[in-house]
């Protein structure tokens, strides 16, 4: 059962819509699968790979959240920027 099909299952037990922000975590957010050798939305891994794949210790040493590394190249173009102006006076 993939997180996709359990969080519809949810939907319907708590006679709720799904959250826009979770439908959007499960389709935006991908997983790099060794296996099949491609990055797959988390919402189509089942419930049991997810858990294997992101357990707190090993997936916080794996990866970086993609706004957190926009933000960080974000600040290197700036004080490169930066850097260039200072140079030129």
């Amino acid at each position: 059962m993939t997180l996709n099909e359990i969080i519809k299952i949810q939907s319907v037990i708590d006679k709720r819509a799904i959250a826009k922000d979770t439908i959007k975590t499960l389709n935006k957010t991908v997983y790099y699968s060794k296996s099949k050798g491609a990055n797959i939305a988390i919402g189509d891994m089942h419930i049991d790979h997810f858990l294997r794949a992101f357990k707190i210790k090993d997936y916080q040493k794996k990866s970086i959240d993609f706004e957190t590394q926009e933000v960080i190249d974000q600040q290197k173009k700036t004080l490169s920027k930066i850097k260039r102006l200072l140079n030129e006076n």
